[in-house]
């Protein structure tokens, strides 16, 4: 019976920690773009709609994590063509990988409010490490913010098929730009 008691007691610590640093996105507020240089000109869109599960605390960086939904049939762009193009074969693909996933492993403080997020990003059902760097923008009370940047490789995912894979025409550096401001669940 002690040995029961010794576990829970163990792990009261450990869930009111959690259960004080988990965030829920607040939906209008929150955003990913993106960027990519076409035929020599800066262009873009949005992912309009993601989730996440976010435990946070700047002081306790060893027990942060994030898990970032991105439903990839929900994109914008400039041009409307592009946002639909994306969701081809050649592209994104959605009908077969509609999701990307960001899953962090670790975070480290860079100093002053700057951080970063390593973790495992999947598209296309190809997963590699990448590094979210990000400035916590507003930490107390009940909010947070965040503002942040990774960069990728399209190609290394599969992402621009057949053609598509010549960056001549499309560049192979992807930058995603995350604002992401938070509520204490």
């Amino acid at each position: 019976m002690k040995g029961y008691f010794l576990i829970i007691w163990m792990m009261l610590p450990t869930s009111a920690i959690a259960q004080d640093t988990e965030w829920q996105i607040m939906d209008g507020e929150s955003s990913i773009n993106f960027s990519v240089i076409v035929e020599d000109n800066p262009s873009g869109g949005e992912f309009t709609k993601f989730s996440a599960d976010i435990v946070f605390d700047p002081k306790i960086l060893d027990q942060a994590q994030i898990k970032v939904l991105v439903d990839l049939k929900h994109i914008d762009a400039f041009y409307s063509d592009v946002a639909e193009n994306l969701k081809k074969k050649e592209w994104f693909d959605v009908e077969q990988y509609p999701i990307a996933r960001f899953i962090s492993q670790k975070f480290k403080h860079l100093g002053g409010n700057d951080y970063q997020a390593t973790g495992d990003l999947t598209l296309r059902d190809v997963t590699r490490p990448e590094i979210l760097y990000f400035t916590l923008t507003e930490f107390g009370g009940r909010r947070a913010a965040i503002k942040g940047r990774m960069e990728i490789n399209r190609l290394e995912y599969g992402v621009g098929q057949g053609g598509w894979r010549d960056v001549s025409s499309v560049g192979g550096q992807v930058f995603l730009d995350v604002v992401v401001k938070v509520v204490k669940r």
